[in-house]
């Protein structure tokens, strides 16, 4: 008797798996690498406008805490020209800074023939509401301007104009960071706006854990349906298993990438009815286990 022929269609259906599996693999490697760029600030200087005789200014996002409500940039400085001292290193003149900070100094003093210290501003996000997570958006203004310390006697009809070259550049991780000159920036008094959004990839796992809560409740629903249609026996593998589900809801949720504290946005789209609804469907079986037996009228 001749063997029979074995089927080459699993392993058609394994390779062709395989592949999509590669595809997807690789295109995600390559969304992680383009979302690195796009969500990082990146506000190049202009130092054509600002002239030889500058200071330019290196801005870098340390931290962003929508939380609190605010955002803290690290500035470094280098002068040029006529406020760089012979020996190349240090300032040829005393300078004051001026920065909008929502705590700390608010006034730096450098002074002549010493380096320039870096600062650390702490900027206030006046508008963003981030229990819409993960679709909030928020904003920020980092402001400041360097004046010599004659300005503030009056004399000589004010200080001398200081241009500086400002350039910020920033990363905070599940953040997407935008910064860009607001419409009031001058050479010598720079005013950035700075939007804060979630990143794609946060918004993308966020809306996945929803997803994932919904389908677990339309399955247990179904499975519920069916306890009371009398199509299947009620075991208790099912209490173990709705309760678990039950308790494992606030770490799935919890789980989502730089989730505010219960109450968000995404609770109420998800959570707080995957909760309730398990709950209720846990309680309906106990019962009906009670009042039926685990029997019930199965067919």
């Amino acid at each position: 008797m001749e063997e029979p022929t074995k089927s080459k269609k699993p392993l058609l259906v394994g390779l062709v798996l395989l592949l999509i599996f590669a595809g997807a693999y690789i295109f995600v490697l390559n969304a992680y690498k383009s979302e690195g760029a796009n969500r990082a600030a990146e506000l190049a200087p202009d130092t054509q406008k600002a002239g030889e005789n500058r200071i330019d200014v290196t801005g870098r996002i340390v931290t962003a805490d929508v939380m609190k409500g605010d955002v803290t940039v690290r500035l470094e400085f280098t002068p040029h020209g006529s406020f760089l001292s012979s020996d190349g290193t240090t300032l040829a003149r005393d300078l004051e800074l001026y920065v909008a900070s929502a705590t700390g100094k608010n006034v730096h003093e450098f002074k002549k023939g010493k380096r320039m210290n870096p600062v650390e501003a702490v900027v206030e996000i006046y508008e963003g509401e981030p229990m819409d997570y993960p679709f909030d958006a928020h904003s920020a203004e980092l402001t400041f301007f360097f004046e010599t310390p004659a300005a503030k006697t009056g004399e000589g009809g004010g200080g001398e104009s200081i241009p500086m070259a400002v350039e910020l550049r920033g990363s905070v991780a599940g953040l997407r960071i935008d910064a860009d000159y607001a419409k009031e920036n001058a050479p010598d008094h720079a005013v950035i706006d700075i939007n804060i959004s979630r990143a794609m990839t946060a918004i993308f796992f966020s809306t996945f854990i929803m997803t994932a809560m919904w389908l677990l409740v339309i399955a247990v629903l179904f499975l519920v349906f069916r306890v009371f249609a009398g199509h299947r026996k009620i075991e208790i593998s099912m209490f173990s298993f709705l309760g678990a589900l039950l308790f494992a809801f606030p770490a799935l949720r919890n789980s989502q990438p730089g989730t505010p504290p219960i109450g968000t946005l995404s609770d109420f789209l998800a959570f707080f009815w995957a909760e309730v609804i398990i709950a209720l469907c846990l309680l309906s079986v106990v019962l009906r286990w009670l009042t039926r037996g685990p029997g019930g009228d199965a067919k």
